[in-house]
Parts: C-alpha cells; structure tokens; sequence
C-alpha cells in the first residue's frame, strides 16, 4: 500500500509492507544535489572513523562536482556481513544484538552536528543547518531514502563503534544493527546498557534508545 502527499522541497512516500510502515523521503532535484555535495564533502573523512566491523552503507567512491556519492554493493557487503558473523558465532559463546528503535529519525540535526563536530569534520555546521530546514518542513531526522542519510548514519553511530572497541567488546554493525559478542553471558549487560552509550552521543535532549537481545 503506498500513498503520497506533497510539500514544497520534498515528497514523503509511506510504504506498508509486512504490518509495518515506513515513510520515505524523495528530495527534489536542487535539495538532493546540496544534500549529496554536503555529505560528499565529508565522506571521506567519515569513512576514517568506521572500522571493519562496519559493514553497511560504506561509500566506495565520492565526487563533490559534479556531486556524486557512490556506496559499497549491498548484496556483496551482506554475504560479507553474513560470514563475518557466522564465524563470530563459532568463535564466541554468547552472542547479543541491539538496535536502534527509529533510527533515521530519532538523528536530529543537532545530534548530526554534534556528532561531525566531535569528529573535525569541518562541514558539520552546514549538515545541522541543511538538516534543520528539512525538518521545518516536515521531516524528522535524516531523511529516509537518499544515500547520504545512510552516510551520516554511519558517521553518528561511529561513536557507538568506538564505546565497545574501548570496552574490549568485539562487534559488527549493519546499519543500526548492533552484533554483540563475548565468552559469557556478561555481554548481555553491555546490549542492555547500549542506550547509556547513545545519550554520550549528544547534549542533545533527545537519545536515540537501543533495543536489546541475546542468544547464548
């Protein structure tokens, strides 16, 4: 089921599919090609903070003119994923997942900028301000849809990266989802505690809330 409505700069396109409703975001020609320049600006540098255990939405090439961001072929980077976590499975006794409950829009133009700014990454206020005018007209977080979202997606749960390299907690992420692994059941702990990890990510009054299960 799929109905449309419009509004000036954006259309949003809600698709039903499995009893669950997700809105889409389709940026008019001008809006998607700043969003894109924006973002490809950064790409590089946002790519520096991701490690391998990311494994979605990285950008395998970029060109800020014309503006172009170009990702990693998903079918590819999931049989990768696919492996990766087959042989975390052989290798570890527990295994716990988390994600990230509306994770597009729970990212707030502040907790993006917040997010590049901690990073260096010197468009970080033009991504906020880029952000915030979508959001006055509608929509809430990264827009759902566009390649750039999943970019910058990338570059705030980059935080959530480093706060399990540096709790020695082995794990992989595919988008907002999070592959917790360890040699007992305390690893639970860690999945459970994931939201305290989120709200570091901004001063912002809005967390983003991890979802927490585990299989032992």
């Amino acid at each position: 089921m799929v109905a449309t409505s419009t509004v000036p700069a954006v259309r949003f396109v809600r698709v039903r599919h499995a009893g669950t409703e997700r809105r889409f975001v389709l940026l008019d020609a001008p809006t998607r090609e700043r969003y894109v320049e924006l973002v490809a600006r950064s790409a590089g540098a946002i790519e520096e903070l991701l490690s391998p255990s990311v494994m979605a939405n990285r950008v395998a090439s970029w060109s800020v003119l014309p503006p172009e961001l170009v990702l990693r072929p998903w079918r590819l980077e999931r049989r990768l994923f696919a492996a990766r976590l087959a042989g975390l499975a052989a290798r570890r006794r527990t295994i716990a997942f988390a994600d990230v409950r509306r994770c597009y829009a729970s990212m707030s133009p502040s907790i993006v900028g917040d997010a590049l700014r901690r990073a260096g990454i010197p468009t970080a206020c033009e991504v906020e301000m880029f952000l915030a005018g979508l959001e006055r007209i509608g929509v809430e977080g990264l827009p759902v849809g566009p390649d750039a979202s999943a970019v910058l997606a990338n570059a705030v749960l980059a935080q959530v990266d480093r706060t399990l390299r540096e709790a020695g907690v082995e794990h992989l992420r595919w988008v907002d989802d999070v592959v917790l692994s360890g040699g007992d059941a305390s690893v639970a702990s860690v999945a459970s505690s994931s939201s305290d990890t989120c709200s570091r990510f901004s001063r912002s009054k809005r967390t983003m809330p991890f979802a927490a299960r585990r299989s032992a």
